[in-house]
């Protein structure tokens, strides 16, 4: 016997669901693994620099030749800020126009390809060069920097499931909040969330829950031009 329409229904919503999941996974794997990359020792002149080293060097030339400015970074929160207010979107479509899309067209917009519909394009680029980004587990503690994306294993919206069921993404914000694009089966319509950090973790109290993907300091503190 065909299952009737409404299981039909809830089984696409659990596949969709999945593939969601499951690009997200991706999307974080990747970018983890270009870590062990980014991590390596830099050498500077005639210092080999740790990447703490490598940070603190970065930002304080950055700090003596462009005084008073703000890194790259800041251009990712704010515009997470105004896509908030704006409300760009459109209708919300699992794996096309979603929380990823949303992430994926602030970093665009915000580092000078511009998002996706405003180059009627359905490709996203910053996100996606390779070097550009890297990525770290979050613990309780470490700083989170304004533009930092945020992805979570399991969605705060929504109780959590063990297998993971349902990830989240969304943008850290000039004022500390995360910004994210999100809609439920049970409302009509997407929203535009501002989420205090506490709220948007709370579901994953383990390590390697939450990935922090951020611009690399070479290209938040200028030292290196923008690819493109």
């Amino acid at each position: 016997m065909e299952p009737d329409a409404d299981v039909r229904r809830r089984r696409t919503i659990r596949l969709a669901a999945a593939a969601a999941l499951l690009g997200l996974i991706l999307f974080v794997v990747v970018k983890r693994d270009l870590l062990a990359w980014v991590s390596r020792p830099r050498l500077v002149g005639p210092r080999l620099m740790t990447e703490e080293e490598y940070e603190r060097w970065a930002r304080q030339r950055f700090e003596a030749k462009y005084p008073g400015q703000k890194p790259l970074n800041w251009r990712i929160a704010n515009v997470a800020k105004r896509f908030h207010a704006e409300q760009p979107m459109g209708k919300f479509v699992l794996d096309e126009n979603d929380c990823s899309d949303f992430v994926d067209c602030i970093v665009d917009d915000a580092l000078g390809p511009k998002a996706r519909f405003r180059r009627n394009s359905h490709e996203h680029i910053a996100n996606y060069t390779p070097g550009l980004m890297m990525s770290l587990y979050w613990k309780s503690g470490d700083a989170v920097l304004p533009g930092d994306i945020v992805t979570v294993v399991h969605s705060p919206w929504y109780p959590p499931h063990e297998p993971p069921a349902i990830a989240h993404i969304g943008v850290a914000g000039p004022d500390g909040y995360v910004y994210d694009f999100v809609k439920l089966r049970s409302w009509p319509s997407a929203r535009y969330g501002r989420n205090s950090f506490a709220w948007f973790v709370h579901n994953c109290p383990e390590y390697r829950e939450v990935v922090l993907t951020r611009l690399r300091a070479e290209y938040r503190y200028r030292i290196r031009p923008l690819p493109w």
